[in-house]
This record gives C-alpha cells, sequence and structure tokens, in this order.
C-alpha cells in the first residue's frame, strides 16, 4: 500500500511540474481575475451607456481585430514557434528571434496606426455608417504599436513556456484600462459632464500603454541576467531571423487578416440586417450592443481557462513535433479535446439555468437573458475550437486551419445577410451554432490522425 501511495505521488509531483500544466494554471488563475474585474466592468459600462453606447463600442473593435491580425498576431505566434524550438539549440539565439519580431510589428503597427488617425472620419461615416466612431478610432489607433511591444514579449515568454510575466501584465492592463474609467467618470460628475464613449478608449489606451512598459522593464532586467542573450550585434543574424519570422508569420497573418475582413463584415452588417428586418436604428444597434457587449463576454467568461491552454499548448505541440514524439502529440489533442468539451458542457447548463439571473438582475436588461440563454447552448463548441486552431497551427497546418475558419465564418456570414432580415437576431445565433459545430467537427477530422481513442 504504501508503494502504491509513493508511486501514486511521484506520478502526481512529475505532473505538477510539467512547465504546460503549471503554466496553464498560472495564466487561467490572472484570466480569471481579469475576467471578473471585466465582467463588472461591463456591468458598470451597461449602466453608464446603456446598449446603444455598447454598440457603437462594439462597431470599433474589429477594427482593433484587424490591426491585430495584420501586424501582430502572426509574429507572436511565430516568435513562440521559433523559441519553443530552437531554444535547446546551442547555434540558436532565440532572443534574436524576439528583436527582429519587435522590429517588424512596432514598425507595421505604427504605419497603419497613422491612416487610421488620419482616415478615423471616413471608416466612421463610410463604412460603420455612424460618425460617432470617430473620436473612439483615433484614441483606439495610438494603443496599436504598444499592443505590438506588449504581444511581441509574451510570445517570447511564452516559447519558454514562462507565464509569469504575461499573466502579470494581463492584470496590470485590465486594472490601469478599469481605473482609468472610472476614474475619467468621477471626474466627469464632479464637473456636470455626460460620460463620454472616449472614456472607454482611453482606458484601453491607458492600459496598452501600462502593460508595455511593465514587459519591456522586465524583459530588459532578464536580459542584463543571461548573458546568452546579449550577443545581439550581428546584422546577418538579424537578417536571417527577420527573414525566417516573415516566412513562418506572413501566411498566418494573412489567414488571420481574411478571417478579421469577415468578420468585420459580420459586424457592420449585423445592425443593418436588422433594420431591414424592421427595427429601428437605434434598436438595432442596442441589440447588437447587448450581444457583443453583455451575452457574449458573460458567455466567454470561461474562456479564460481554454484561453490560457491555447496559449501554451502551440509551442508544447510545436517542441513535440521538432522532437518527432508522436505519442505526446497524441496525448496533448485527446486531453485537450476532453477537457475542453467538459467545460463547456458544465458552462452550458450553468448558463442556461442562470440566464435569467444575469439578464434581468445584474444587467437589468431583458434582451440579455435572451441571447445568454441562446448562446449557452454554443458553449462546448466555443470553447474547443479556439484550442483546437491553436493544435492545427503549432503543427504547422495554418493554411488548412484558414480554410476551415474561413468556412465557418461563411456559413454565418450567409445567416446575417439573408436570415436576420427574415427571423430578426435569431437568424444569426442560428448562424453561430451551426458554424462552430461545423468548425469543430472538422478540426477534429483534421486532426483524426493524431488523436487516440483509449
Amino acid at each position: 500500500m504504501n508503494s502504491e501511495k509513493k508511486q501514486f505521488l511521484s506520478i502526481l509531483v512529475k505532473y505538477l511540474k510539467n512547465p504546460v500544466i503549471v503554466g496553464t494554471f498560472i495564466l487561467t488563475t490572472a484570466s480569471i481575475i481579469t475576467k471578473i474585474i471585466g465582467f463588472f466592468y461591463r456591468i458598470f459600462l451597461s449602466r453608464i451607456f446603456k446598449s446603444e453606447g455598447l454598440g457603437i463600442i462594439g462597431l470599433i473593435s474589429p477594427i482593433s481585430v484587424f490591426i491585430y491580425s495584420l501586424c501582430i498576431s502572426g509574429i507572436q505566434n511565430a516568435i513562440t514557434r521559433f523559441v519553443a524550438a530552437s531554444k535547446n539549440k546551442n547555434n540558436s539565439d532565440p532572443f534574436e528571434y524576439l528583436l527582429s519580431g519587435l522590429f517588424i510589428s512596432t514598425l507595421l503597427s505604427s504605419i497603419v496606426s497613422y491612416i487610421i488617425y488620419k482616415n478615423a472620419f471616413f471608416i466612421s461615416t463610410n463604412i460603420f455608417n455612424e460618425y460617432r466612431c470617430k473620436p473612439l478610432l483615433k484614441i483606439v489607433a495610438l494603443s496599436f504599436p504598444m499592443a505590438a511591444v506588449h504581444s511581441c514579449i509574451n510570445g517570447y515568454f511564452y516559447g519558454y513556456k514562462k507565464t509569469n510575466l504575461p499573466s502579470y501584465s494581463m492584470i496590470l492592463e485590465q486594472l490601469t484600462r478599469v481605473l482609468t474609467v472610472y476614474l475619467l467618470y468621477i471626474f466627469s460628475q464632479k464637473v456636470n459632464a455626460n460620460p463620454s464613449l472616449s472614456f472607454v478608449c482611453i482606458g484601453l489606451l491607458a492600459g496598452e500603454f501600462t502593460s508595455s512598459c511593465f514587459s519591456s522593464i522586465v524583459l530588459f532586467s532578464s536580459t542584463l541576467k543571461n548573458s546568452r542573450n546579449n550577443n545581439m550585434n550581428s546584422p546577418k543574424l538579424f537578417i536571417k531571423k527577420t527573414h525566417e519570422l516573415l516566412t513562418l508569420s506572413t501566411p498566418i497573418s494573412l489567414n488571420k487578416i481574411c478571417i478579421s475582413l469577415l468578420s468585420t463584415l459580420e459586424t457592420i452588417m449585423i445592425p443593418q440586417k436588422l433594420i431591414q428586418n424592421g427595427i429601428e436604428a437605434s434598436k438595432a444597434l442596442s441589440i447588437y450592443g447587448i450581444f457583443s457587449g453583455m451575452a457574449l463576454p458573460l458567455i466567454l467568461f470561461p474562456s479564460a481557462i481554454t484561453t490560457s491552454i491555447s496559449s501554451l499548448i502551440l509551442p508544447s505541440v510545436s517542441e513535440a513535433q521538432a522532437a518527432d514524439n508522436h505519442q505526446r502529440i497524441q496525448k496533448t489533442i485527446s486531453l485537450t479535446i476532453i477537457f475542453c468539451f467538459v467545460l463547456g458542457l458544465i458552462c452550458m447548463m450553468t448558463f442556461f439555468s442562470l440566464a435569467d439571473l444575469f439578464g434581468n438582475h445584474i444587467f437589468k436588461n431583458h434582451e440579455a437573458s435572451v441571447q445568454i440563454k441562446a448562446l449557452s447552448l454554443i458553449c462546448p463548441f466555443f470553447y474547443l475550437s479556439g484550442t483546437l486552431n491553436s493544435i492545427m497551427h503549432g503543427l504547422g497546418k495554418a493554411g488548412l486551419s484558414f480554410i476551415i475558419s474561413c468556412l465557418s465564418i461563411i456559413i454565418r456570414l450567409l445567416f446575417v445577410f439573408f436570415i436576420i432580415p427574415v427571423i430578426g437576431f435569431n437568424g444569426y445565433i442560428y448562424g453561430l451554432l451551426l458554424s462552430q459545430l461545423f468548425l469543430d467537427l472538422v478540426f477534429i477530422l483534421a486532426l483524426r490522425h493524431y488523436i487516440i481513442y483509449n
């Protein structure tokens, strides 16, 4: 009996020392903290700006997603993958990948930031059909270079499976954002002025500035302690790493750009198609605001866990593939699918049962409770798709992942264009459910070679 206990304890200690498990725990804890802060923040915003204001804020979010896809996301993923694959090789210096990534990402984001700032009025009036987006776009544009610095440094630490810095910066960013908006609101009350939607974007800008400064300071401190990372003076090595990063990040970025453009089209068309259904413009914006500012953020609250898993699965799978360890890949994929799907089932039952409590009593909006109940049915598929997508990228199947994701969004767009004008916003919910089912099923079929069923 004692020998069995010792064996169990040794296995437990082994798993607790696993960097993926430890890293996931740290990231999940940080994500849960930020989600809790964000949950109360959403309630606060819904009381100040109401659902129409949230709808306007929701309109500009696709721009942020597009810029992130264009200038940041692919570079961050490439940094993580190259660092994870090369950190144990004596002839490679992973720090060079970070330097190259920072150069590319900050340069691109600065150029795009300038373009959006100068054309904010055109984008607001001709694309979003909402002039009130102009000041918001100008403020958000200033945050892109800082987001690039923050994300690249996070990607570097993810490659080493060190999640302390990304976790702390995540919490710091959220706290700064919320505190900034709250202080601006208090100030506006004292001077008897109406709170402005710009407060939300100023908070976002302050959060990105704080997190990028914090990440840079921690990175600088860590490089001083590690002499191996101080060999940064070889132009040939810098050019080589830059070429390697661009080779891997370009298809990833192009994929995400296409996906973000389709998502942006979806966001823009939802209010317009609701108007075709006979709903007034302000009411259509309110319905979308309830969805983007209340119901969907609540449903995605448990994704703090799956997002953390996704961030660490990519380097783990890349490392296992580089070592030709197929057994490790199989176990990682199988356990991920089981865990995420079970988590989704639990959340589905919870949100469905408590939809009225969240909608009517917390958000004080009946439409929110209706949307929460409908979206709860999609939970098992929501939480699974992100991790499966991360696994596909970790295995180098970015192209296939792009095709599958695009087809999923096209399904949603078909419902937006043809079903919403007929039956209203429920048409979008049906499209969302069908597209997520399609996405997860095809991802699993694509990974069937690695999935074990025992």
